[in-house]
C-alpha cells in the first residue's frame, strides 16, 4: 500500500488543481467580459478571449505535415498533435525527446547498449527506425540504423518554432519509415528571431549548455541561424549486475557493480537563407557520447563514440499559372560514425580454445574494436499543387534518392569471426563489419484533397517506393473528415506504411553476436483510425481517437540453432495493437492554461503481451502566470507497470509518477530571463525496462535534478 500511495499521491493532487483550472475554464468563457455595469455582446466576449489566447492558437491551429500543404488541425486527414515554442518554453524541454513524453501514443526509454534515449510509438518498444523525423521537412533518418535518434536523441529545441506530430501510418507521402509516426520539427525563421538571443545555463551531473540565436533581413535576404554547445558528465547511477554477471567462468570479470558512464559533449550549427523564393538549410553536427552501460551490456571503463553530422538542401517555389504551384529541391546529407569500443573489460579470458591452438584466449587490455562507417544520402525531389477547381487540390510528387556506405574500417584485437586473440589491435578491414553498400530509391506519388461540402472532405493518397536492394512497396491512405455539427469534427481514416531494413539490418557480416540477412523484407502496417473533436468553448476542447494496427513481417531475431552461432534475422513477427488516446486543453487566458492526455494500448503478438510497453501511460500539466514577470509550469507524467516477455522470469516493471516544475522570471529587468527547471520533483526511483538476456536488474533513471538557465536578447 505504501509503494501505490507514493506513486499516486503526485497524480492525484496534480489532478485536484486540474480540476479548478478546468472549472475557471469554463466558468470564465460564461462570464467573459461581464462587468455589473452593462453587459456585453457574446460578440465582444469572444472577441476579447480571441486575443487572449491568440499566443496558444497562431501556431497551433495550423499544419502542413498532414497533405504537405497548409490546412487546419481539425481539418487535416491525420491524428496530429501540435507542440508550439511557448509551451516547450514553458515545460523546461530542451531536447526533442524531453518535449516527446508529452504526447499520447509516444514513450521514451533510455537504451542500455550505447546510451541514447529510443522511441517506442503505440505498443511498439525500441522502435525508433518506424518514426519518420523531419527538421523542416527534411528527412533525418540515416541509412545506417532507419532511425534518427541514433544521431539526434538529444536535438536541442532552443531554434524550434513548432513541433507537428501525425500518429499513425505517414508513407502515403513520406515513404520509408513513417512507419507509427511523422515528427517535424520547424525551426525559426528570421522574423520570428528578429535579432540575437543568447542563453547559458548549468545543471545536474556538471551540466553546461550555450546557445547563440540569431535572424534578421540583410540585403533582402532573411538569415537565421543557431549555434549550441552542450556538455554533461550524464547521470551517474549504479548497475548491480550486467550480461556477464551471472555466467560461470566469466563472471569473474564483470566490473559490476559499476556507475554508468553517460557523458557526452555536442556542438550543433544551423543557418538559414531565404530569398524571394529560394530556401537554402544547412547543419552541421558534432557529437562524443559515452556508451552509459556498454557494447553487449558489459560495464566497460573505455568505450567512445563520435558522430559528425553535415546537411545541405536548396529548394525553390515558383507559380506556373494561377492554380499550379511547383516545389523542386537538392539535398545532400552525411552522418560519419567512429566507434571506439571495449566488449569486455581488461584481464577478460574467454574459457574455451576458439581457435584450436591448445590456448585459452586472454585479453589483458579487454576486447577492443575501432569500427568506422560514413553515410552518404544524395537525393532530389520535386513537388506540383494543381487546383482542378476551387475545392479541390491535386498533389503529385516524385523523389529521388541515392545512398551510400563507405568508409568501412574495423581495428580490433580479436577475430572476428573466431573470437581468438590477435595479441594487439590490427587492421581487419579485409573482414569488415559491414559492408560497403549502396542503394537507390525512387518514388512517385499521387494526392487528391477534395472539399466535398463546406462540412465533409475527403482525402485520396498513393505512394509507390523502388528500392534497388528490395522490390517495390505500394502504400495508400483515405482519410474521411466530417464537421457534423459546429465545433465537432469526426474523421475516420485507413493507412498504409513500410519500413525498410536498414544497412545494419542487412549487412552486418563477422559479427559473433548477429548477422545481417540481405533477404530481409520490408515491415508493413495497416492502421485504421477514428477520431472525434470538439471545442466545448474557444478554451476548452477535447479529442478522442481509437486505433488499431495490423503488422505484419516485423523484423527480429530467429532461435539460434547452436549456441555459438550468431542471432540471425529474419522477418518473423506479426502484431495487432489497439488503442485509446484522449488528449484535453483548457485555456482561461493570461498564460493560464491547463492539459491532460491519456493513453490506453492493447498490445499482442501470437496472444503474447507486447513486453515492455505500459498499458496505461497520461500526463497532467498546468501553467500560471503571476502578472508578466513571473510563470510556473507544473507537469505530472505517469506510467503504468510494464509486463516482460512470456519467457523472462522477472516480475514486471514497476509504474511511476514523476513531478516537474519549471519557473520563469523575465521583463523584470529589459530582456533578460531567468529559467529554473527541477525535473523529478518528488526524487522518485524508477527503472527503464531492460530487454532480457541484457542485464538482469533494469537501468536506474536519475532521482531530483536541476538546470538554470539565464537568457537575453539583443
Amino acid at each position: 500500500m505504501q509503494k501505490q500511495h507514493s506513486i499516486y499521491t503526485p497524480v492525484i493532487l496534480t489532478l485536484i488543481i486540474l480540476a479548478h483550472y478546468l472549472f475557471s475554464s469554463i466558468s470564465l468563457t460564461v462570464a467573459a467580459g461581464h462587468t455589473n455595469d452593462e453587459p456585453v455582446s457574446s460578440e465582444s466576449k469572444l472577441d476579447q478571449l480571441d486575443q487572449e489566447l491568440a499566443w496558444l492558437y497562431a501556431e497551433a491551429d495550423y499544419v502542413s505535415i498532414a497533405t504537405k500543404s497548409r490546412q487546419k488541425v481539425s481539418d487535416a486527414p491525420s491524428i496530429i498533435t501540435v507542440i508550439t515554442a511557448d509551451e516547450i518554453d514553458k515545460l523546461g524541454a530542451r531536447t526533442l525527446t524531453d518535449i516527446l513524453i508529452t504526447v499520447p501514443g509516444i514513450d521514451v526509454i533510455r537504451d542500455a547498449s550505447f546510451g541514447e534515449f529510443d522511441i517506442g510509438g503505440r505498443g511498439l518498444r525500441l522502435s525508433s527506425e518506424k518514426i519518420k523525423i523531419l527538421v523542416d521537412g527534411h528527412s533525418i533518418n540515416m541509412p545506417f540504423t532507419g532511425n534518427a535518434i541514433t544521431f539526434f536523441d538529444d536535438l536541442s529545441l532552443k531554434n524550434v518554432k513548432k513541433i507537428e506530430i501525425i500518429r499513425g501510418p505517414g508513407s502515403a507521402i513520406y515513404g520509408a519509415n513513417a512507419f507509427l509516426a511523422v515528427i517535424n520539427v520547424i525551426t525559426k525563421d528570421a522574423k520570428d528571431i528578429d535579432g540575437v538571443k543568447i542563453s547559458s545555463g548549468f545543471g545536474s551531473f556538471d551540466t553546461m549548455n550555450s546557445n547563440v540565436l540569431f535572424g534578421n533581413e540583410l540585403y533582402g535576404v532573411d538569415i537565421s541561424g543557431f549555434a549550441g554547445f552542450y556538455n554533461t558528465n550524464g547521470i551517474s547511477e549504479t548497475i548491480k549486475e550486467d550480461s556477464i554477471s551471472g555466467v560461470p567462468f566469466v563472471n569473474q570479470f564483470s566490473l559490476a557493480p559499476n556507475d554508468t558512464d553517460d557523458g557526452r559533449n555536442k556542438l550543433d550549427l544551423n543557418l538559414k537563407l531565404s530569398y524571394k523564393n529560394i530556401d537554402f538549410k544547412a547543419r552541421y553536427m558534432n557529437k562524443d557520447a559515452e556508451p552509459f552501460v556498454g557494447p553487449s551490456f558489459i560495464i566497460t571503463d573505455d568505450s567512445d563514440q563520435h558522430y559528425n553530422f553535415v546537411m545541405g538542401e536548396l529548394s525553390y517555389s515558383f507559380d506556373l499559372g494561377e492554380r499550379l504551384s511547383v516545389h523542386p529541391r537538392i539535398y545532400y546529407d552525411q552522418y560519419d560514425m567512429d566507434l571506439d569500443l571495449e566488449a569486455v573489460p581488461d584481464g577478460f579470458t574467454i574459457p574455451i580454445d576458439t581457435d584450436r591452438d591448445g590456448d585459452v584466449e586472454n585479453f589483458p587490455e579487454g576486447m577492443l574494436g575501432r569500427a568506422v562507417a560514413t553515410n552518404r544520402v544524395l537525393g532530389g525531389a520535386v513537388q506540383f499543387d494543381y487546383q482542378l477547381f476551387d475545392n479541390n487540390m491535386l498533389t503529385f510528387g516524385s523523389d529521388y534518392e541515392w545512398q551510400r556506405q563507405d568508409n568501412v574500417t574495423y581495428h580490433t584485437n580479436f577475430d572476428p569471426v573466431t573470437n581468438a586473440s590477435l595479441g594487439a589491435v590490427r587492421d581487419v578491414s579485409d573482414t569488415n563489419w559491414i559492408r560497403e553498400v549502396y542503394r537507390q530509391i525512387w518514388a512517385v506519388y499521387l494526392q487528391d484533397k477534395w472539399d466535398i461540402t463546406d462540412e465533409f472532405s475527403v482525402t485520396i493518397g498513393i505512394r509507390h517506393d523502388h528500392y534497388s536492394d528490395f522490390e517495390g512497396t505500394t502504400n495508400p491512405r483515405i482519410g474521411f473528415v466530417w464537421n457534423f455539427m459546429e465545433n465537432a469534427t469526426l474523421k475516420a481514416l485507413y493507412g498504409q506504411a513500410f519500413r525498410a531494413p536498414n544497412f545494419e539490418e542487412l549487412y552486418t557480416t563477422n559479427n559473433p553476436v548477429f548477422a545481417g540477412n540481405p533477404n530481409l523484407k520490408p515491415e508493413l502496417i495497416r492502421t485504421y483510425e477514428l477520431g472525434l473533436g470538439y471545442k466545448f468553448t474557444k478554451a476548452f476542447d477535447v479529442n478522442v481517437n481509437y486505433f488499431f494496427n495490423v503488422i505484419r513481417d516485423q523484423i527480429g531475431f530467429r532461435p539460434k540453432t547452436s549456441p555459438s552461432d550468431p542471432q540471425l534475422l529474419d522477418n518473423l513477427g506479426n502484431s495487432n495493437v489497439q488503442g485509446v488516446e484522449l488528449e484535453l486543453k483548457a485555456d482561461i487566458g493570461n498564460n493560464a492554461y491547463a492539459f491532460a492526455n491519456y493513453t490506453y494500448l492493447d498490445a499482442e503478438s501470437k496472444g503474447d503481451p507486447l513486453p515492455d510497453v505500459p498499458k496505461h501511460k497520461g500526463n497532467i500539466g498546468f501553467n500560471y502566470s503571476f502578472g508578466k514577470y513571473l510563470n510556473a509550469n507544473l507537469h505530472t507524467f505517469i506510467s503504468d507497470d510494464r509486463v516482460r516477455e512470456e519467457k523472462d522470469g522477472r516480475d514486471d516493471s514497476p509504474g511511476y509518477a514523476l513531478v516537474n516544475l519549471t519557473l520563469i522570471a523575465k521583463e523584470f529587468f529589459k530582456t533578460i530571463e531567468i529559467k529554473a527547471s527541477l525535473f523529478n520533483l518528488l526524487d522518485k526511483n524508477y527503472e527503464d525496462p531492460a530487454p532480457i538476456n541484457t542485464i538482469p536488474t533494469d537501468l536506474p533513471r536519475p532521482g531530483r535534478t536541476f538546470f538554470i538557465e539565464l537568457g537575453y536578447k539583443f
